[in-house]
């Protein structure tokens, strides 16, 4: 496995500090960034073979940037029953037969287990291998299609369908095979919630479009425009692998997305539950157990991600795939990852939207929205951390970052935005010949920015990288979409300021808000030897909650924590103020609380781990504990830290480990933490 080391910090952030990290493994084989090669496929022969969209015709009818949002009218169907089966004639002719539930309502059959779906045998003869159904559903359910294969083998292929009416899309499993089907004979229909719920299946239809992948093995495929080329392998989830500005003159600079494996590109990946006892296990990685995590591009053991649908025009491709589950071998997931990506001329336009199927109830984490990986080249980092945004202030630079997995290191390489700052872009630039690439995210919070290995190398496959990721807490919600827009610039870091500003209004990244809480700085910076929760400008100051909501109460005056999962916790980044905190300093930490009679227990033991010197965050070993009391009244709980060995040095982080053994809804209000 090429770089394992890069996954480590996934499962550091994720359950320490929560700043979650895409995947980085070995991967697929060496391909090669173009295929010009043509080849017969054994099932038929190719749609030309092309690696690029401007030489071929678009999939089916569509010519738009992104699916059309026209408006669904449900077709006329005709039914009869007899004896619990029902005989279903669409407005177009086809024909199915319906058993297997409870009651039927015209042609809407409500079911608590399985719906079965039938066709005559000659009902679909011609070759395909992307069928679209016409539906209507009034909860999520999943779909089985049975068909054969190109050699006749029965196949059945599963699909997610969410709640509501309008037309699904599908493409057979061995689409990037160059395959084709026929004959399709059955369709069963689960409820994904366990209730009943009603399903129309208005007609479906199939057909054969072009086969968007590379020859002799290659997934890659490509668009371009007058200024950009962007490739995404189809074997890794659709995810960007290539991007190309022609405008470029830096010699031996071509590909700015380093490639190296399925974890790095520029991808989707989410974080959510656990270990759900007797019904989810996750895997480990580097010997610790890791949560539930889709990622893009496929899983640690380089099992790739499935593709679902694509369409693809001149200057815009659109993929659905299903993520494989990080920690596990070959586990896909029970979800949809789609990706918009749209060819502007001067900048790159990527819509994301992400639905879970599992039912299960995930905790708040720190996401990135997106992980974002560049060539060893671009070697500085720059954003911009003012308040007055999109004025043309002064600039930040880091030219000199260190691997963001090390603990000596993830408190450098964490850049909080203000509370009044929307300039939420950042890009990694060439410091000698200002040139790189820029990502714009609308309602990101933070900058998680570092270097793996730095040798300067353009090479995309190198093992050396940048990354960074813009970061949001929030928590998944089964059967809820989570969508989010992004832009991506290229050239000098003014000329990449300019296309954002220029485009800063494209979207505001509203979903971002719900079912998440602010990492956010506050403008100014705050005393931090002296929390005053009674002002509310101070609840800014605590980052990256783990199963937890941080909220001001006014009518307690204080720091609401809400407990939402296990291991509760919220951090205090001292390395964000601009005044130096020394650990000698301070010789007791008091801590002011009430915790109400309604909470599930009386007593809690509470957990401050001290990150200080070099240690830039939690580690075990280093901490100081205290009992808390759950009675309505207010204590103030002093704790000595003067003989401890670890106080000492610049303080870095104080986590906040208010309950131990909590249960769900359990709350604690905070008044002050004073270092005294």
């Amino acid at each position: 496995m090429k770089s394992q080391i890069l996954r480590v910090l996934a499962f550091i952030l994720c359950l320490a500090t929560l700043a979650s990290l895409v995947a980085c493994n070995g991967g697929q084989g060496n391909v090669t960034d173009e295929t010009t090669e043509n080849v017969t496929n054994t099932d038929e022969t190719t749609v030309g073979d092309e690696t690029t969209a401007g030489d071929e015709t678009t999939a089916g009818d569509e010519t738009t940037d992104e699916e059309s949002e026209t408006e669904f009218t449900p077709p006329e169907l005709t039914v009869e029953e007899a004896d619990g089966v029902a005989t279903v004639t669409t407005a177009t002719g086809l024909s199915y037969k319906a058993s297997g539930y409870d009651s039927i309502n015209g042609a809407s059959f409500v079911f608590r287990t399985k719906l079965e779906i039938s066709f005559a045998d000659d009902t679909f003869t011609e070759k395909f291998n992307r069928m679209t159904m016409q539906y209507r559903a009034n909860g999520p359910v999943r779909i089985y299609v049975t068909y054969a294969n190109y050699i006749g083998e029965d196949v059945v292929a599963d699909f997610f369908v969410e709640e509501g009416e309008g037309s699904f899309s599908g493409l057979i499993l061995d689409y990037l095979d160059k395959r084709s089907a026929t004959n399709i004979t059955k369709i069963a229909v689960e409820p994904c919630k366990e209730k009943k719920v009603s399903f129309t299946l208005y007609g479906i239809e199939t057909e054969k479009i072009d086969y968007y992948i590379g020859s002799y093995g290659s997934t890659k495929f490509y668009i371009s425009n007058e200024r950009f080329k962007l490739g995404v392998d189809m074997g890794w989830g659709g995810a960007i692998c290539y991007l190309e500005d022609f405008n470029c003159n830096v010699s031996g600079l071509q590909n700015l997305v380093n490639k190296a494996d399925e974890g790095r590109l520029i991808q989707q990946s989410y974080y959510g539950t656990p270990t759900i006892p007797g019904v989810y296990e996750p895997g480990e990685f580097n010997g610790s157990q890791w949560n539930y995590n889709p990622v893009q591009g496929g899983d640690k053991y380089g099992n790739d991600s499935r593709i679902i649908d694509i369409v693809v025009t001149d200057t815009s491709i659109y993929i659905k795939g299903q993520p494989q589950d990080w920690s596990l071998n070959g586990a896909i997931t029970p979800s949809y990852m789609e990706n918009w990506y749209i060819l502007h001329d001067d900048h790159v336009e990527v819509k994301n939207r992400f639905v879970d199927f599992s039912g299960w109830n995930h905790p708040i984490t720190t996401q990135e929205i997106p992980a974002f990986y560049t060539v060893s080249y671009l070697d500085t980092f720059v954003w911009y951390d003012g308040i007055d945004p999109w004025t043309g202030g002064e600039l930040s630079f880091e030219r000199n970052l260190n691997f963001w997995g090390d603990p000596k290191y993830a408190a450098d390489c964490r850049f909080a935005l203000r509370q009044s700052n929307t300039e939420a872009w950042c890009a990694w630039v060439n410091d000698a010949n200002n040139y790189g690439m820029g990502v714009y995210v609308p309602n990101a919070d933070v900058f998680f920015a570092g270097r793996n290995a730095y040798n300067g190398s353009p090479d995309p496959d190198d093992g050396a990288c940048g990354y960074v990721a813009p970061l949001k807490s929030l928590r998944l919600v089964s059967y809820e979409a989570l969508e989010y827009s992004y832009l991506i610039a290229t050239g000098t870091v003014e000329e990449i300021r300019a296309t954002f500003t220029k485009h800063k209004d494209f979207t505001d990244n509203a979903c971002l808000s719900k079912n998440s809480s602010s990492l956010r700085l506050p403008d100014g910076d705050l005393d931090l030897s002296l929390m005053d929760f009674s002002k509310e400008k101070y609840c800014s100051i605590f980052t990256n909650p783990n199963n937890t909501t941080l909220e001001y109460d006014a009518t307690e005056q204080a720091l609401k924590c809400t407990v939402t999962g296990g291991d509760p916790y919220a951090a205090i980044e001292f390395g964000a103020s601009q005044t130096v905190y020394n650990a000698e300093s301070f010789g007791t930490i008091e801590v002011v609380y009430m915790i109400p009679t309604t909470n599930s227990t009386t007593n809690y033991n509470m957990e401050l781990f001290l990150s200080t010197g070099t240690t830039a965050s939690a580690v075990g070993g280093k901490s100081v504990t205290g009992q808390l009391i759950a009675d309505g009244e207010y204590h103030t709980l002093t704790i000595d830290v003067s003989s401890r060995a670890f106080w000492s040095g610049k303080i870095n982080q104080i986590r906040f480990d208010y309950f131990s053994g909590a249960a769900e809804g359990d709350v604690i209000y905070v008044k002050s933490i004073e270092l005294k």
